[in-house]
């Protein structure tokens, strides 16, 4: 063997003459082959004053010196032209166009690395067995490659989380996606450990709910000198134009009243406000509320249907402004329905605010079956007619065997709201 089988590299023969010439061009040919590129690739005839150590990729069809040199590399080397055979595997650096080119055997091509399966990628910072890929920049950038760019995030299961999580810190505050279901939802935290979800679309309707509800510009009564504050039904809603009565009512002792009222849109029910003029003389005694539908029509009245909310109990003994507050809020849909108070005391007075405004007035249940219908109301006042304990101390009922409501004349003709629901838009 007179070359290397790599690089032809010409080897020095035993006893050789001029051993010099043959270790030149070898260590020539190194300098060649090292840390190789080219001038130019795809050219198929000689430049006409190439520098010393120039290298060509010839292109098809060479002509000159270089005809019969296809897919070779040209070396120009002590005043001459020679030929180079590339080897599977050689990279040539193309210096005019800026890539990295591969001989593959029987053609050269761009080298482009293959990301296929790799352990992890780190770019600005470390990638780890939970984080496979890691990018820490200013930016980052995913592009089209054509008409747009989709980005998927896949589960194996329903139960299992896709989402993008935002941290402060490295601490979640804020995460969208489908997490635990197949419903889309945005949720927020101010700790990475609780989360209040804000917005959820229904995966089979579309339909989007709003489970922290809305909170827009509040519509306070100002008026009603004994409101808790700006949450309250307000003025520009069909369900009071209200203020603070001069007089009392007084409140039977383990009777239930009740007042129909309708929503003429969702919201969100967060609680309610009762006003306790007058404290019940009986110690320990409790003042109970809570929301109903309005149930089925029943002679001149309606019956009361399910049980919607209970706002529990608070000390009646105490003459003061009660304001009971849900765990967690409460979706109301556009109907009717009805609240319900009452003391398990004797004495106790209330003050509730009154209507006087022609559009804006009270409505109440009339006539029944199909005929059925809201009526204006009159100087009404609606009473529970029973006289078990258990309907205030025990809970209120899920929902009513019979017909619990009657009438009687309130003070001054005037009808009296008993409860305020706290809400918000849904």
């Amino acid at each position: 063997m007179t070359n290397t089988p790599n690089l032809v590299l010409p080897y020095l023969a035993a006893a050789q003459a001029q051993k010099h010439v043959t270790v030149n061009e070898a260590l020539d040919l190194i300098d060649a082959l090292t840390q190789l590129a080219v001038n130019s690739f795809g050219a198929t005839s000689p430049p006409a004053t190439p520098a010393e150590g120039e290298r060509h990729i010839v292109g098809a069809g060479a002509i000159d010196a270089w005809a019969g040199w296809d897919d070779s590399i040209a070396l120009y080397s002590g005043g001459a032209w020679l030929r180079l055979i590339p080897q599977p595997g050689w990279l040539v650096w193309d210096v005019t166009a800026g890539k990295l080119l591969f001989w593959s055997g029987s053609a050269w091509g761009a080298y482009t690395p293959s990301l296929q399966n790799l352990a992890g990628i780190g770019i600005g910072t470390t990638s780890d067995a939970t984080n496979k890929l890691a990018v820490s920049a200013i930016s980052t950038l995913l592009n089209h490659a054509g008409n747009g760019h989709q980005l998927k995030i896949n589960k194996s299961a329903d139960t299992d989380t896709a989402s993008l999580l935002f941290q402060t810190g490295w601490s979640g505050r804020a995460e969208m996606g489908t997490a635990g279901g197949d419903d889309f939802s945005i949720k927020v935290s101010a700790d990475g450990n609780s989360f209040f979800e804000g917005i959820r679309i229904d995966r089979n309707s579309g339909a989007a709910s709003f489970p922290g509800g809305l909170d827009p510009e509040r519509h306070g009564v100002g008026s009603i000198t004994k409101a808790g504050g700006s949450d309250w039904w307000g003025a520009v809603d069909p369900f009071t134009l209200s203020y603070s009565s001069s007089s009392q009512q007084a409140l039977s002792q383990d009777r239930m009243f009740f007042m129909a009222f309708h929503v003429d849109r969702p919201i969100q029910l967060l609680g309610a406000f009762v006003s306790l003029n007058v404290a019940s003389t009986t110690a320990g005694a409790l003042l109970r509320c809570g929301i109903y539908e309005l149930g089925a029509p029943n002679g001149d009245l309606w019956d009361i249907g399910a049980r919607v909310a209970d706002f529990g109990t608070l000390p009646a003994d105490v003459a003061d402004n009660k304001e009971f507050n849900l765990g967690l809020p409460q979706t109301l849909a556009k109907g009717w329905y009805v609240t319900a108070m009452g003391v398990s005391g004797a004495g106790a007075y209330a003050r509730y605010a009154r209507w006087m405004t022609p559009g804006l007035t009270r409505f109440y249940p009339h006539a029944s079956g199909t005929s059925a219908y809201p009526q204006s109301v009159a100087p009404q006042v609606y009473l529970y007619a029973g006289s078990s304990n258990a309907e205030i101390i025990g809970g209120l009922p899920a929902s009513w065997a019979s017909n619990p409501v009657t009438t009687m004349t309130s003070t001054n003709n005037w009808v009296y709201q008993m409860v305020f629901p706290k809400w918000r838009e849904v």
